[in-house]
């Protein structure tokens, strides 16, 4: 995807307002006044540390013009940025104890100040290039196989795409072409060696061309399942464990697991009650879920519907089960809070593929290929699927949801499991649970 600025049309900038920030600081730490020197001394010392806070932004893309098509991936990132950076800076400040600095409540106010000036440019950045990360594209196609593909681009424009025409054998030489636009290409093209001539003149011409597959997936962060085959898995899943990030991604678990579990400790009096005075029944539901490898295991949850219902199937919007105090439960994901057991158990991680029950996986294993890949690794209490809002509550939306799956499975690695960690605190604060 192209970039439409050049870099330091945002490097600059950034580390004036790191340094500004820090001027901002001083004066509200210290409304007394500072000598000469102790000015000096602060922006020397800050000084190198912006320079490795500059190097963390870039490793985080947020010199990149992809950063600023989502509102809420620029506020993600520089919010992950902005943590690594706090990190690192509480580690330089600890071995360097002759330092004259005591910063402490000082660096806390910088990491914030410098937060809120950064992103307030970033989306002054966001809102003045609005026009010029709009990039234009070609479609390409036999048979309109990219029909799918138009449909998402057109419903997701505020990610910076327009389809500007139609390719295809009838037009490609009358066709007039931008060649600052980007063309997306179907896999079937080594088969006619003559279109492949005729995109390689173009590409001379400064054109850029996708494939199709690679396109939907970063456009939109999930597989396209369509014409997912066993090719696909063999270039793209990693089939051996990743003991290094298994091993910390454990640790985390562990130490989620005694925390979440602490919760649940504290909340169970009080949601035994207001569950038993809203609904006869059980408080806590125990109910076999499909795992890594295809394991069975038991999860727990606060039981959030009526006593006596059926619930070996999917739970729909509204659902009728649900109890008046469910729906709070399930709203707040409070009812997950027993899962923290599992976790150090370790059945479940806290991030992966959520669990589905036996009798479900093994109907979807017959309705749609592939389906017992997303047991490659172990489920989790929130995932990747989740907070894009996808929930199974039928065969369409479980294929929509197994392409979230798979695209986590592909892409798995710390990063983007602390992404899916701050989305779900977000959507906890935001009511979206289900």
């Amino acid at each position: 995807m192209k970039k439409s600025f050049s870099l330091w049309f945002v490097v600059i900038p950034d580390l004036a307002l790191l340094f500004f920030s820090l001027y901002f600081a001083i004066i509200l730490r210290y409304p007394e006044g500072l000598t000469e020197s102790y000015w000096q001394s602060h922006f020397q010392v800050f000084g190198y540390l912006f320079l490795v806070w500059m190097l963390v932004f870039f490793m985080h893309g947020l010199f990149d013009a992809n950063s600023f098509r989502r509102f809420s991936g620029l506020v993600l990132k520089l919010s992950v940025a902005m943590m690594v950076n706090l990190l690192i800076s509480i580690i330089y400040f600890y071995f360097q104890p002759d330092l004259i600095l005591t910063p402490r409540r000082f660096l806390l106010i910088t990491v914030g100040v410098s937060f809120v000036f950064l992103l307030l440019w970033h989306l002054i950045i966001k809102y003045i290039l609005k026009n010029r990360l709009v990039e234009g594209l070609y479609l390409f196609s036999f048979d309109n196989e990219l029909k799918d593909l138009e449909k998402e681009i057109e419903s997701h424009k505020f990610l910076g795409f327009k389809v500007l025409g139609h390719l295809n054998l009838n037009n490609l030489d009358s066709q007039r072409l931008d060649y600052n636009a980007g063309v997306v290409l179907p896999d079937n093209l080594h088969s006619h060696p003559e279109i492949l001539q005729k995109f390689y003149t173009l590409r001379k011409n400064g054109a850029a061309f996708y494939n199709y597959r690679n396109f939907y997936e970063n456009l939109l962060r999930r597989v396209y399942l369509n014409e997912i085959n066993e090719l696909w898995f063999l270039e793209n899943i990693n089939y051996q464990e990743k003991r290094f990030y298994n091993f910390i991604k454990r640790l985390l678990d562990i130490f989620f697991g005694f925390v979440g579990s602490a919760l649940f400790l504290l909340s169970f009096p009080i949601v035994a009650l207001l569950t038993k005075l809203t609904s006869p029944g059980s408080i806590l539901f125990v109910q076999e879920r499909v795992g890594k490898h295809g394991k069975i295991f038991k999860v727990y949850k606060y039981r959030t519907m009526r006593a006596g219902t059926k619930t070996d199937t999917w739970t729909s919007v509204n659902d009728s089960r649900v109890t008046s105090f469910g729906k709070f439960l399930r709203k707040s994901r409070i009812d997950e809070w027993p899962q923290f057991f599992n976790l150090l158990i370790g059945n479940m991680s806290l991030v992966g593929p959520r669990p589905e029950q036996p009798n479900i996986v093994e109907d979807l294993r017959k309705q749609i290929p592939f389906y017992d890949e997303r047991h490659l690794v172990k489920p989790g209490i929130t995932g990747w699927a989740q907070i894009n809002n996808i929930y199974a509550g039928s065969e369409e939306e479980t294929r929509l949801k197994l392409q979230y799956d798979l695209y986590y499975i592909k892409h798995r690695g710390l990063l983007f499991d602390l992404e899916i960690i701050l989305k779900t605190v977000y959507y906890i604060f935001t009511w979206q649970g289900r």
